[in-house]
């Protein structure tokens, strides 16, 4: 009975300890986020028009693959794509359209889009847990860098 009271005050605890990152609350830190993870060579991040099949021939010849084979690694699969429960607590307004969904991108802080991609896409995702969306923003230093 000790061990379940000492768990759930270091639940309660840690519950407390983890906020919305800050993009998600700021809309011009989260532009600011996108926007330079739009233009950064090294990420890509796109494609706006989710028509653009030029897009995905450029993904294609970054990993050495084909545009049909590159359109299947989408933010939405990506290991740091975060729509937990608690993270979808922090999206602002509505997080879906016909196309996806809103999520948090744990490795460039600002919220993506489902259907896109990236160049730094891997393998794993979406995070769909509380606690492994914890463990994200632990390990990010967040509060220290926004």
């Amino acid at each position: 009975m000790k061990l379940l009271l000492e768990n759930w005050r270091k639940f309660i605890k840690e519950a407390k300890e983890l906020v919305c990152p800050p993009a998600t609350q700021d809309l011009e830190l989260n532009t600011k986020n996108r926007d330079s993870a739009i233009q950064a060579e090294h990420i890509q991040y796109g494609p706006m028009n989710l028509e653009d099949e030029e897009y995905w021939v450029k993904a294609a010849k970054h990993w050495k693959t084909e545009p049909e084979v590159a359109k299947k690694s989408r933010c939405g699969n990506c290991a740091a794509f975060d729509i937990s429960p608690r993270m979808k607590e922090c999206m602002p307004g509505e997080t879906s359209d016909p196309d996806g969904e809103l999520g948090y991108c744990w490795m460039h802080h600002f919220k993506c889009h489902s259907a896109r991609s990236c160049y730094t896409w891997a393998a794993g995702g979406p995070i769909s847990e509380d606690s492994v969306s914890a463990d994200w923003q632990e390990r990010s230093n967040i509060d220290k860098e926004e």
